[in-house]
C-alpha cells in the first residue's frame, strides 16, 4: 500500500492496510494506524503517532520540529487520534520538551492551512477552519469550532462547545459554550448546544448565565452571583469553574466593550 515514489523510514510502523500515496515522505519513529491514508506530497516526521482511519494531506506537514528558539533536537511527540482529517498545507508540530506531546483528538477536522503549535492540546470533534493559527501550549476543548483565520495566543484556553468567529484574535480564555465575536463574548453557542442534543433546561440555564455575564461589567462579578444562586446545572457549573481557574483572564461581554471601549476587565 506504499506508492513506489513515496519514501518511508525503516523505523516507521505502518498498519498493513495503511496507504502512503505519491511522493509522501515518512521520516523517523512514525506510527500510522489501520485504514489511514497519507495523501501525496505529505511529510510526517519525528516521533509521531497517527490513529486509525485518518486522512492526512495532500501536502500536509505533520510532526515537524517545534518552532521554538530553545529547541535543541530532543525527542518529543505528536499524537493524533482516530478518524481525524488533516487537509492540505496544515502544519502540526511536536512538543518542545522531552516527555511532552502535542495532541490532537479523534474525529477532528483541520482545514487547509491550519497550524497547531507545540505542546497544544486539541480535544475530540474539534473543527479548525482554514488558516487558523494555534500558538504553543494552547488548549482547545471538545466540540469547539474555530472560524477561518482566527488566531489563538500562546497558553490560551477555549472551553468545550465554544465557537470563535472567523478572523478573531484570541488573547484571553473563552469559556465553555461561549460564542466569541467582535473581540468579546457575543453570547452562548446556541447552535452548537442544540446540535449536541443538550436538554432544553440546560440550554435555558446557560442562556440565563450568559445574560448575567452581559449585564455585568466584570465576568468575575457575574460568576460570584451565579455561585450565590446555589443550585447550578452541570453546564453552568462548568462555566463557573473555568472562569475561576483562568490565568489569562476571560473575555468580557461585547456589551461591556461597546460601553467602555476597552478589552480588559479593569
Amino acid at each position: 500500500m506504499i506508492h513506489p515514489t513515496a519514501k518511508v523510514d525503516p523505523q516507521a510502523q505502518l498498519a498493513p492496510d495503511a496507504v502512503v500515496e505519491e511522493f509522501a515522505i515518512i521520516r523517523g519513529k512514525v506510527t500510522v494506524g489501520a485504514g489511514t491514508v497519507i495523501a501525496p506530497y505529505t511529510m510526517i516526521c519525528g516521533t509521531t503517532r497517527i490513529g486509525q482511519r485518518c486522512r492526512v494531506g495532500p501536502s500536509a506537514f505533520v510532526g515537524m520540529d517545534p518552532q521554538h528558539r530553545g529547541y535543541a533536537g530532543a525527542e518529543t511527540e505528536l499524537i493524533v487520534g482516530d478518524d481525524t482529517i488533516i487537509r492540505e498545507q496544515a502544519t502540526l508540530h511536536r512538543a518542545y520538551q522531552p516527555g511532552h506531546a502535542t495532541t490532537v483528538g479523534s474525529n477532528c477536522y483541520l482545514m487547509a492551512g491550519a497550524h497547531v503549535g507545540h505542546d497544544s492540546v486539541v480535544g475530540d470533534n474539534v473543527t479548525i477552519a482554514n488558516n487558523v493559527l494555534l500558538g504553543g501550549h494552547v488548549t482547545i476543548g471538545d466540540h469547539v469550532f474555530l472560524g477561518g483565520g482566527a488566531v489563538v495566543h500562546q497558553f490560551c484556553r477555549i472551553g468545550r462547545l465554544a465557537i470563535v468567529g472567523g478572523g478573531e484574535i484570541v488573547t484571553k480564555d473563552v469559556p465553555p459554550f461561549g460564542a466569541m465575536r467582535w473581540g468579546g463574548l457575543k453570547g452562548y453557542n446556541a447552535v452548537g448546544c442544540k446540535r449536541s442534543e443538550m436538554g432544553r433546561d440546560a440550554i435555558h440555564a446557560l442562556r440565563a448565565a450568559f445574560h448575567r455575564i452581559h449585564s455585568r461589567r466584570s465576568v468575575q462579578d457575574a460568576v460570584k452571583e451565579l455561585e450565590e444562586i446555589g443550585e447550578l446545572t452541570p453546564q453552568v457549573k462548568e462555566v463557573v469553574e473555568f472562569v475561576k481557574s483562568s490565568k489569562r483572564g476571560v473575555f468580557p461581554s461585547v456589551r461591556y466593550l461597546a460601553v467602555y471601549g476597552a478589552n480588559d476587565e479593569e
